[in-house]
């Protein structure tokens, strides 16, 4: 008995130091300084913030103005740090402006920095979404170089920059960050908020929160959520909704769930686009089924919201390759529950039909996007998912006030996957 009592205790001290030493690192790699260069944070219609960090504390100073050549506005840290964060208020709807960064102990490239303020309205927007990229290697490369070579390298046509989780493999750390997402996409960075989902593994640390600062009060449109982990963003035609998949409640009466509701009455643009990094339907490395507890969550809470206020599309990354539905509502079951007649809004492959008020169970489009780095070998038989490519790959999404087109722009430059929705009172070619 005695020994018994004694390899107990041993066990539990074992247990004590591994749990102490296991927090340690996760407490180091979330918090760690690093330096790190300048990048765009909560971008509204009148204001922006840049952050970046310096080896050494001092006075950091942005300058900005129309013109590249002549930025006759600056603002300073208030006091000598270097976590410096300045944010610069009183700008222009949908405005472009120039900007430089002057530190004294940080070597920073100034050349062609630019941000653009959200916008009210617009004939045309291009957004360019990535999954599961934070994978630093030769294919990552080549994903983000067919994506330049699609906008001809201006970086300027594109208006946002989604990312759906998993941005920074393994673990998420500060480290990892500035080697898979900063330095990787660094002429992005430059010019372009990076609107980021976490994802399963950003969530091992908790860097993600550290190094982002999101709009909770309604700064960026939409209804003010009062949490970072769900928010929205309003621009031109689009009413982006960011929801983070792996840390909230989902459930029916959760603060998540209810701010959901509040926020798609509330809206008021053409186009609802959700970013969640887990995907209600997916074949994830073999399994279709959809009984893992993420993914069935995210179906069973979520989806009834998204048919009742008739959102248009939702991006999802978590399984590493392309998947793609057909215009669907009410699915909550698993793979094996599908039916085409009770769940398909239209049985198109390509083109697809929406009234331009959203209106209950007109129909969504589910697809994941997660192989902006990395590619699994799977089966994808999702019933639900009939467009579904083993191949890596990142979408290109243009709207308008009357239709979005989405682009599967693969890892060879080749677009594997496309279709469209309507809301301009036309009918597909050859729907009745």
């Amino acid at each position: 008995m005695k020994i018994f009592k004694k390899a107990i205790f041993v066990l539990i001290a074992i247990i004590i130091i591994f749990s102490a030493g296991r927090l340690a690192l996760v407490t180091y790699d979330s918090y760690v300084f690093v330096p790190r260069s300048p990048y765009l944070v909560m971008q509204t219609q009148n204001s922006i913030t840049i952050k970046w960090q310096s080896p050494e504390r001092e006075i950091g100073r942005v300058e900005y103005g129309f013109f590249s050549d002549i930025l006759d506005k600056n603002i300073s840290d208030l006091k000598k740090t270097n976590k410096h964060s300045i944010k610069i208020s009183g700008l222009q709807e949908c405005t472009k402006y120039y900007y430089k960064v002057i530190s004294k102990t940080l070597d920073i490239d100034n050349s062609k920095r630019s941000f653009k303020t959200l916008c009210k309205n617009s004939d045309k927007q291009l957004l360019w979404v990535i999954g599961d990229s934070g994978v630093k290697e030769k294919k990552q490369k080549k994903v983000y170089q067919e994506m330049l070579k699609y906008i001809n390298y201006d970086v300027d046509k594109l208006d946002m920059w989604i990312l759906l989780g998993d941005n920074a493999y393994k673990s998420g750390t500060q480290k990892q960050y500035n080697s898979k997402l900063f330095e990787p996409y660094k002429k992005l960075v430059k010019k372009l908020v990076p609107w980021a989902v976490a994802g399963k593994h950003d969530a091992k640390r908790w860097a993600f929160y550290n190094i982002w600062d999101f709009p909770t009060k309604g700064e960026s449109g939409g209804v003010p959520s009062g949490d970072e982990s769900f928010y929205s963003i309003d621009n031109a035609n689009l009413h982006l909704v960011m929801l983070d998949s792996q840390t909230p409640r989902t459930d029916k009466n959760s603060k998540l769930a209810n701010w959901l509701r509040k926020d798609l009455k509330a809206n008021k643009k053409p186009w609802v686009v959700v970013a969640i990094h887990t995907p209600p339907y997916t074949d994830n490395k073999g399994d279709s089924s959809g009984t893992k507890r993420a993914i069935k969550r995210v179906r069973e809470h979520l989806v009834p919201i998204f048919d009742e206020f008739g959102v248009d599309l939702v991006l999802s990354g978590h399984s590493h390759g392309y998947e793609r539905s057909k215009l669907m509502k009410n699915h909550l079951g698993t793979s094996d529950t599908f039916k085409p007649k009770e769940h398909l809004v239209q049985d198109s492959d390509f083109c697809y039909t929406k009234p331009f008020i959203a209106t209950k169970n007109s129909g969504t489009i589910y697809l994941v996007n997660g192989s902006a780095s990395r590619v699994d070998e799977t089966e994808l038989k999702h019933p639900a998912m009939p467009f579904s490519f083993e191949l890596m790959g990142s979408l290109m999404l243009e709207i308008t006030p009357t239709t979005l087109n989405s682009k599967f722009l693969t890892i060879d430059g080749e677009i594997k996957d496309e279709f469209t929705i309507k809301k301009n009172n036309t009918k597909c070619e050859g729907q009745k």
